[in-house]
């Protein structure tokens, strides 16, 4: 059996809701990446679970020192991971999600670079282990990593990130009305102007599941588009810029053109990801009455 510790220095938050059909994956990955480097704790903040995921989480107990958390107290990822972080007992704290699978020598690296007193941590994610070829063709890449938004600040990716409590708390944690995207961009970029540097670690990798079906393709890239808005309305004071109509009438151009070879279902999925994020811009732009194209 895995010891508990009393006290855990390292907090690793899964938000998750109706996560049953791949949590026990990503737990199976944190029990081979668990070494005895860190005392930890594997905190699972239930967004509001309908199906076996309490159960699932519930059976790994005896092999990780794992607490299950109720954040139903509303809608949405940030909820979750708040609420798992309030509950949590470490100092450092991990995030990553239920639907993909940490790396085995993952929480060696992160707890590495927390050592070295980094107040902000991302890690890159690997498209390759869980989809598919032409899955990965929707998204025209094979891994992602720590990058600059909007030609703003960089942000690291919320399925791969890791920051201080003293982080957290500097800026009042996840801020609630992201959903959909922008929830993870929000954060960084804010703990980033409250004077907290974010450093790569470059060999945490997390394998990450990308959407699967052209609909939940088109669902998230018009969520990813329409909180360019919300952010934009947030940070513009900031220095945060509109894109400008160069990149709009490009995104026009490149739409256009590939239209008559979007058939096949790997560019289809490109050319919907590009359209959903276009449209998107449209209705961030109306729901947060700003312009962002």
């Amino acid at each position: 059996m895995t010891r508990v510790f009393e006290k855990a220095q390292l907090s690793i938050v899964i938000p998750v809701r109706n996560g049953a059909t791949t949590l026990g994956r990503q737990l199976d990955a944190l029990v081979e990446a668990h070494k005895p480097c860190v005392p930890i704790e594997v905190i699972i903040a239930d967004n509001g679970s309908t199906d076996a995921t309490v159960e699932i989480a519930l059976s790994f107990v005896d092999d990780l020192p794992i607490r299950v958390v109720d954040a139903s107290r509303g809608t949405g990822i940030n909820v979750a991971r708040n609420c798992g972080i309030s509950a949590s007992m470490g100092e450092w704290i991990l995030l990553c999600d239920a639907d993909d699978e940490v790396d085995i020598d993952w929480l060696v690296h992160m707890a590495a670079d927390f050592d070295l007193d980094h107040a902000l941590l991302g890690g890159p994610i690997d498209y390759q282990r869980l989809n598919e070829p032409a899955v990965r063709r929707w998204r025209g890449a094979t891994f992602a990593s720590v990058t600059v938004h909007h030609d703003f600040l960089a942000s690291a990716h919320g399925a791969n990130c890791g920051f201080t409590r003293k982080a957290f708390d500097a800026i009042n944690g996840f801020d609630e009305s992201f959903l959909g995207g922008g929830d993870d961009t929000d954060f960084f970029w804010r703990a980033q102007l409250a004077g907290f540097a974010l450093h790569v670690v470059p060999n945490a990798v997390v394998h990450y599941r990308l959407r699967s079906t052209l609909r939940g393709l088109w669902s998230q890239s018009v969520a990813y588009g329409a909180s360019g808005a919300l952010l934009y309305r947030k940070f513009e004071s900031s220095g945060l810029h509109r894109r400008g109509v160069r990149p709009v009438l490009h995104d026009v151009w490149w739409l256009a053109s590939r239209l008559p070879f979007s058939l096949p279902i790997g560019r289809r999925g490109a050319w919907l990801r590009v359209l959903g994020g276009s449209w998107g811009k449209v209705l961030g732009s109306v729901r947060n009455r700003t312009i962002w194209l």
